[in-house]
């Protein structure tokens, strides 16, 4: 699709960036990139640079088999260097010699308060409906990136050691979302620094049993926890990361495992509408959940599936080195994290 035909760059407005890429809203009058945003890539020195077909390779390729019903959707899209030149990047540097970008659903389009939970946790309280009232709740989204998820056998697990490590406050730990024993402490963890006023909004005010739903999400057999620590076992000698001593030594597999393991993911809690066609399709069938007989539709999303360039092999050994002498230290703040036998992953 040559996206520079259908559009103009200022129908297209700055909306969020990360590390490597930069997100623009679509606010014209095209029905089809209605509720799209369009993904680009951020200025870097080219031996460093992984162009976007390469990016949608790898996503389509070797992730979306892993989670056929999950991964957001990605459409590859033609760019001119004029078209990207003219976008308001908000003094952000792009990439201009990129002819391509990714054209992704807004999981957050509709109107929305955001609350940020923590470093790595946001929620969004609202309604995917763009023309409604404000005010009018029936979407609740959780934001989060489950990083890290493996058997963990020390005192803290690599998400939480490094967390405390840049200072951060604890929220949750994701190896909780893994074991029946320790899914309830996990969820209380997860919603404990949601509000109170945010929480009776939610729960009371609009009938929305969100702490129910989260914990139908995480107990269901085969959820996204359990499968993205499948999909992040080591198997052999070139999976750990202490074994690498050079760029060459980046096999396929390790930059898939690093890649999910910083992949981000959407959970979104949905009052069921009878008039959505969407909600009443055949791929929805299996995500319907009935409390209390009031039905709820509950999905998710992963995205950020960013393939990692093999020069920063580097920056993993440098952090693994940093935390390996703590893994087993003892911080008061911040309790242990569930221990599992296991077999060093790194």
């Amino acid at each position: 699709m040559e996206i520079t035909t259908n559009t103009s760059p200022e129908d297209w407005s700055f909306f969020a960036k990360g590390a490597a890429n930069i997100l623009f809203k679509y606010s014209g009058s095209n029905n089809y990139l209605k509720h799209k945003l369009l993904r680009l890539r951020l200025r870097k020195a080219e031996n460093e640079y992984i162009s976007t077909c390469q990016l949608y390779d790898f996503i389509e390729l070797k992730c979306k088999p892993l989670f056929p019903q999950q991964i957001i959707d990605v459409h590859l899209v033609v760019l001119t260097t004029e078209f990207v030149s003219a976008l308001d990047c908000e003094d952000h540097e792009l990439m201009l010699s990129e002819q391509y970008g990714l054209l992704i659903p807004n999981i957050l389009c509709g109107n929305f308060e955001k609350q940020t939970l923590s470093k790595y946790s946001s929620l969004y309280v609202g309604t995917s409906l763009i023309e409604a009232a404000n005010g009018i709740v029936d979407t609740v989204i959780l934001e989060m990136k489950p990083k890290w998820l493996y058997d963990n056998s020390s005192n803290y697990c690599r998400t939480c050691l490094l967390n405390q490590a840049k200072g951060y406050r604890r929220h949750f730990c994701p190896l909780d979302f893994l074991y029946p024993e320790t899914i309830e402490e996990g969820l209380q963890d997860l919603i404990g620094l949601i509000s109170g006023k945010t929480r009776k909004l939610i729960e009371v005010q609009n009938g929305i049993p969100f702490l129910s739903l989260l914990r139908v999400f995480v107990e269901k057999e085969g959820n996204v926890f359990q499968k993205l620590k499948t999909y992040q076992e080591v198997e052999n000698e070139s999976d750990f990361i202490v074994n690498l001593k050079s760029q060459d030594d980046v096999l396929g597999r390790l930059s898939l495992i690093m890649t999910l393991r910083d992949v981000g993911l959407f959970i979104k809690c949905e009052k069921f509408d009878e008039s959505n066609d969407v909600h009443k399709s055949q791929i929805n069938s299996a995500n319907i959940v009935v409390i209390e007989g009031e039905k709820f539709l509950l999905t998710s999303n992963i995205y950020d599936l960013d393939l990692k360039s093999k020069l920063k092999y580097k920056h993993w050994i440098a952090v693994e080195e940093k935390l390996k002498e703590i893994y087993n230290s003892n911080n008061p703040d911040w309790r242990f994290c569930v221990k599992k036998n296991s077999f060093k992953y790194t």
